[in-house]
């Protein structure tokens, strides 16, 4: 009798890979791999971002530079999503507020994630430590496979 185990079977490839995409170099490396991997494996990809707007940054931003932000990562979303549609793989995004680290493990929980893929980091500089690692938090709490990209 086999046993149960909480760890997916990766024998035949991840079927529901979850990518954190924050608009960072990283991030579009991860999110590109994720797509190429879905592909490969014939599996469904979730992009997923989380809009939380930080408490404490090093240098506020203006409304406009906020916006203009907002507006990137929007884009290179549906870029995304274009890129995805093009190689007829099944993308799902999800734009959700809260902790990026949270965001990623609550969604990666909901959508039984066989594998988690996020770059390795997307903030710079004092902001990154104001704010800790996401990279890091995932790969510590997820429970189930990480890819993490450079």
């Amino acid at each position: 009798m086999a046993q149960a185990s909480s760890t997916p079977d990766l024998t035949r490839g991840p079927q529901r890979i979850l990518v954190g995409f924050d608009g960072s170099d990283p991030s579009q490396r991860a999110a590109r791999l994720a797509l190429a991997w879905g592909r490969a494996a014939e599996a469904s990809v979730w992009i997923v971002h989380a809009g939380e707007t930080p408490r404490a940054v090093a240098e506020p931003r203006t409304d406009e530079e906020q916006g203009m932000a907002t507006a990137a990562i929007a884009d290179a979303l549906t870029d995304l999503t274009r890129y995805a549609e093009s190689l007829a793989i099944p993308t799902t995004v999800w734009v959700r507020d809260g902790p990026p680290a949270r965001v990623l493990l609550d969604a990666a929980s909901e959508m039984k994630a066989d594998l988690i893929i996020v770059g390795t980091r997307g903030l710079r500089g004092p902001a990154r430590v104001l704010l800790g690692s996401v990279s890091s938090a995932v790969l510590s709490r997820a429970g189930r496979p990480v890819l993490v990209v450079p």
